[in-house]
């Protein structure tokens, strides 16, 4: 009986469990990146001796942030919730492709075999593989092919996703006006929009840097020829927006959930929120050119990529302010934990944003373009308002998911120590920048001793909030505390309207703003 229902699960086209192979490959992966993080702030406990080798410390940059991206913040976000709430949302029964849709889950484990390996044989060219840095003369060693091969395979599997995705969507919007449908259904839309357009641009450099490497090509080598700048065009022609479909699903996420707290969502609230989404992904897609004003860009090309850059702070301000007005007209409890984390994202997600603008500027970006600012935007933007928004899907929508309901006081205790170990972590890496340390350099200067270990001591506690989280969900499992009067019979659709915030035997209970859901 085992086997077959092992056998069940691999051959299944159903896409509750598919999205739950998703989502459990990407907490795999999540602990694996955290577990490279740990170990890289281990080694910035002393300033000149280094506990780890120079080369396992570029190992662990260069894999920590491809993990974190295409292995757990992607198939968590898009692939796992993804999968689970489109057919809920949009009242079907699968998805329009199903095998496809396994096809593009069950590619990602041989695409996380290719990367263990890649790591076992060193690949320490950071994640955006510059040349000449990623060259066969500077790094022959064969992981770093086995690096881009795994991406091959991990970009392929989103293209098949966002195939999948918009074929469901398109045919849904069809039978229905704009408003009927939830806010999380056009940020999902918008995400598989910008991976299909995307992501072949990064299939095709990396496939010429692969030519380059093996077979004596030149697109990348001026010796030859080529150009190293070329790589970096298509390199953030992909990477720039996808940092916007890694956030996007969490403004559907946020807006939808803000719109359910209690305000009514009104139409100018409902397409302030839609149409400042879609100016977002038009800029998003047009200003790859801010991350290389270091190469030395024209002055004209500077101010138009430095210019539109900053115009993405209207819509972006736009979706944060309507946020704050629905909380403020809510008559969501302040001891909801759906609610501290919501003030969360905003609060996280707007220090990201206000150094992103800083950073949009061509003459600031020149001078701390490689310093530690940067990665303290990028992970307050990407790393720690993705991550918030993962568990504000969790806290949302587990009890629909398993049964069961989530401890209302783990929660806010899970806020209050990831919050404080968040900002423990990163906020201090702003100081490191202004003062011009550069960053990925495991060595600096021993006054900075101090603040490093407040660094240090902020990813121990962020570690333990994610260890927290998965034992909250254990313990909801384990209780078995049944959300009662929210499922019919099995496989049937139940209606589910809202209703005010409940609290049943210290467990929380949320309400949903779903049409209908597909009892479990």
């Amino acid at each position: 009986m085992n086997v077959f229902n092992s056998l069940s699960w691999i051959l299944t086209l159903d896409h509750k469990r598919i999205g739950m192979v998703y989502t459990l490959i990407g907490i795999w992966s999540g602990f694996v990146g955290l577990s490279f993080s740990i170990m890289i702030r281990i080694n910035f406990i002393e300033p000149y001796y280094n506990i780890i080798s120079s080369d396992c410390y570029n190992f662990l940059i260069t894999n920590h942030g491809i993990i974190m991206i295409f292995f757990f913040l992607m198939p968590v976000l898009i692939g796992g919730f993804g999968n689970y709430l489109i057919p809920l949302l949009c009242g079907l029964s699968d998805l329009n492709l199903p095998r496809l849709n396994a096809l593009s889950a069950w590619l990602l484990l041989p695409s996380v075999f290719f990367l263990l390996l890649s790591i076992c044989l060193g690949a320490g060219v950071g994640w955006t593989f510059y040349r000449p840095l990623s060259s066969s003369l500077f790094n022959d060693s064969k992981g770093v092919d086995f690096l881009m091969f795994s991406l091959h395979l991990a970009g392929l599997s989103s293209i098949f996703g966002s195939i999948n995705f918009i074929c469901t969507l398109y045919s849904s919007f069809t039978d229905s006006t704009i408003s009927r449908n939830s806010i999380i259904l056009w940020s999902y839309l918008f995400t598989s929009i910008l991976l299909l357009v995307s992501l072949p641009v990064l299939a095709a450099a990396i496939t010429m840097l692969l030519f380059d490497r093996n077979f004596g090509s030149a697109f990348f080598d001026p010796l030859g020829g080529g150009d190293p700048v070329l790589f970096q065009h298509m390199f953030w022609f992909f990477g720039h927006p996808e940092v916007y479909v890694l956030i996007l699903p969490g403004f559907g996420v946020v807006s939808h959930v803000c719109m359910s707290l209690g305000c009514c969502p009104d139409s100018f609230g409902f397409y302030g929120l839609l149409f400042a989404m879609f100016s977002i992904v038009c800029l998003g897609s047009v200003v790859w050119g801010h991350h290389m004003f270091a190469i030395g860009l024209d002055v004209k090309t500077a101010v138009f990529f430095s210019s539109v850059t900053m115009i993405i702070g209207v819509p972006t301000g736009i979706k944060v302010f309507s946020w704050l007005y629905m909380i403020m007209n809510s008559r969501v409890s302040l001891s909801d934990p759906m609610l501290w984390w919501i003030i969360s994202f905003i609060v996280l997600f707007t220090i990201g944003g206000v150094t992103g603008i800083i950073l949009s500027a061509c003459v600031l970006d020149s001078i701390l373009h490689d310093t530690w600012l940067v990665v303290a935007h990028f992970h307050y933007v990407m790393s720690l308002g993705s991550y918030t928004s993962i568990i504000i899907l969790f806290i949302r929508w587990w009890p629909v998911i398993s049964g069961v309901s989530l401890n209302k006081y783990l929660l806010q205790a899970h806020c209050i120590v990831s919050n404080v170990g968040f900002n423990l972590c990163f906020f201090p890496m702003h100081y490191f920048g202004l003062c011009g340390l550069p960053r990925r350099v495991c060595v600096y200067e021993c006054g900075y001793n101090w603040i490093n270990t407040i660094c240090t001591v902020g990813s121990f506690i962020s570690a333990f909030s994610g260890c927290f989280f998965v034992f909250i969900l254990w313990d909801s499992l384990a209780n078995c505390n049944k959300v009662l009067g929210f499922y019919g019979s099995s496989n049937t659709l139940t209606n589910i309207t809202c209703s005010p915030v409940s609290y049943h035997n210290n467990f929380f209970t949320y309400c949903y703003s779903i049409d209908y859901v597909l009892a479990i």
